[in-house]
């Protein structure tokens, strides 16, 4: 079936792969869409798996239905494009000057909708938001400004407000032109979403086809103009176009993503390499309950029988055992996931301690000294971490640790996590984990 190419897809991964193809799979087939996807791979780490993406991929959903275990697959083939910003520069030039491109969905991690002062002339420039200001910038110039050929974006990165951080950096690299600046602020859409799937890894290690639960959800906030152009609810999924995600967004990403930041952190120097095997470990399982019952479920605003309810189904769809989620990939970036996820609890309570002792874990991992753990995140930032280590001194390290991360910190609030972070390293070097969390 040949189909338009209206979507760029920012990233090949997993999530993108288990949710949103496989939702524009589903509208296709129900009529309600019409819609060709072209994926472009922003990060320089070739992958020639992704180039096989056009070949299309079966998405694999696992969970149990009245307590059965129950699987349904889906032929995933809207991929019809796929190209690689730091391969083929000019490829991705040609995509976005396709006439009937109308959205683009991302998921670039929690780091990646940031702005950076760069050279927009760059093949490519180096940030998310630079491309894009760079590939938007190509399209007004193919058509001549047309208001008709602006793009909407719906990015699925779990920060707030993501669709109008996204709008913001793009704006600011756009200044260097004003009548393309005017049509990025006046044409184009930003949408704030809120995405949830757990899309654990893939069906055979290096495939494409992906594994994932039954749940899903997909909320939009803005104008009325994207439930037209992308009517997903009237295919029967579960996407709901809102007002407002934030309320959404705050429960979800502290329960749920909170919970896996610090079971990335805390579970691997206790032999578990996955969420599923994290869950039933009698240590880290208790110790993940006790951190969402007594830490975020008391920050949150709500009615407290109601998180409590979506708490309990929250960890019950991360113990899931049909899903083999590794903590290796959840650790990816987890200094920059941590300041998203878990440090408002701690902001919003004053002292958490199990919430710190996830961040004592990560950094401790960081230096090196809880054994093989996962560590994958901007490597200068580790080195740095790793060279200033001090045991004797944790306090100290603490501090200069925080400062070099710039997390958006006042310098009250930056002493007093490391003094109360410099407690639970304390604890992890003195009785090991185990005992630690016991403790």
């Amino acid at each position: 079936m040949s189909l338009p190419t209206k979507i760029l897809q920012i990233g090949a991964g997993n999530f993108l792969r288990g949710f949103a193809d496989w939702m524009i799979q589903k509208g296709n087939d129900a009529g309600v869409l019409n819609h060709g996807v072209a994926v472009m791979r922003v990060t320089p780490r070739h992958d020639p798996q992704a180039v096989r993406i056009t070949e299309g991929f079966d998405v694999v959903l696992d969970g149990t239905r009245d307590g059965v275990p129950f699987t349904e697959t889906t032929r995933v083939d809207v991929v019809r494009q796929y190209a690689g910003a730091h391969d083929d520069w000019d490829a991705c030039l040609a995509i976005i000057r396709q006439p009937d491109l109308r959205l683009v969905i991302s998921n670039t991690t929690d780091a990646g909708i940031v702005y950076l002062d760069e050279d927009l002339t760059a093949r490519p420039p180096a940030s998310f938001p630079a491309k894009m200001a760079a590939l938007l910038h190509e399209r007004w110039r193919h058509f001549a400004g047309d208001p008709d050929r602006a793009l909407s974006f719906l990015p699925c990165e779990l920060i707030e407000d993501n669709g109008q951080v996204l709008r913001a950096a793009i704006l600011r690299h756009a200044r260097f032109e004003p009548a393309f600046e005017r049509w990025v602020a006046d044409h184009c859409r930003f949408y704030d979403t809120m995405v949830d799937r757990i899309v654990p890894g893939t069906v055979v290690p290096g495939g494409l086809d992906v594994r994932a639960e039954h749940y899903a959800s997909w909320a939009i906030a803005g104008d009325d103009a994207i439930r037209h152009e992308f009517p997903l609810d009237r295919a029967g999924l579960p996407v709901e176009f809102l007002s407002d995600v934030r309320p959404y967004r705050q429960k979800k990403v502290s329960i749920l993503n909170g919970a896996h930041t610090a079971l990335a952190a805390v579970a691997p120097a206790l032999g578990c390499r996955s969420v599923s095997e994290a869950m039933a470990h009698p240590v880290v399982g208790g110790y993940v309950r006790r951190l969402v019952t007594d830490e975020v479920l008391p920050a949150l605003p709500g009615r407290p029988e109601d998180l409590q309810r979506y708490a309990v189904a929250i960890l019950e769809r991360i113990a899931n055992p049909a899903l083999d989620h590794r903590l290796a990939d959840i650790a990816l970036n987890a200094t920059a996931k941590w300041q998203t996820r878990n440090l408002p609890i701690w902001r919003a309570t004053g002292t958490a301690p199990l919430t710190t002792y996830a961040l004592a874990a990560l950094l401790t991992g960081y230096a090196g000294v809880l054994g093989d753990v996962p560590v994958r995140d901007d490597p200068d930032v580790v080195a740095r971490i790793r060279a200033t280590f001090d045991p004797a001194d944790p306090q100290r390290w603490l501090a200069a640790t925080l400062r070099t991360l710039a997390w958006d910190l006042s310098d009250p609030e930056r002493d007093r996590l490391a003094t109360q972070t410099a407690e639970q390293v304390r604890l992890l070097l003195d009785l090991g984990p185990e005992k630690a969390i016991a403790a």
